[in-house]
């Protein structure tokens, strides 16, 4: 029971959880409009950063005492900003407008 009280303090903030996202979609978005073909390791660059930083929550026994902890609103929140990077980094892949 002690290690639940404990979690939160080796996990990221959501703060940089945000932060990470947002910065990893914007350098998505811009390699990918750079040279279409970077859309693979920019999404690759994006799923180990998360798995990395979120990969706690799936845990089987840090899991749930995140959840208890910080509850369900940083599960979603994480899950939002990774999200958030996915979509910008394809949004990449849009066809450039003639002018």
């Amino acid at each position: 029971m002690d290690f639940m009280l404990q979690v939160m303090d080796k996990e990221p903030s959501l703060r940089a959880i945000w932060t990470g996202g947002v910065v990893l979609g914007l350098v998505g978005y811009a390699a990918v409009r750079f040279r279409r073909w970077l859309v693979i390791p920019a999404l690759a660059l994006i799923a180990a950063a998360a798995w990395t930083q979120l990969g706690d929550l799936l845990d089987p026994h840090l899991g749930p005492a995140i959840m208890h902890e910080a509850g369900g609103s940083y599960v979603g929140q994480a899950g939002a900003a990774v999200a958030l990077a996915v979509i910008l980094c394809v949004l990449g892949l849009a066809p450039r407008r003639a002018v």
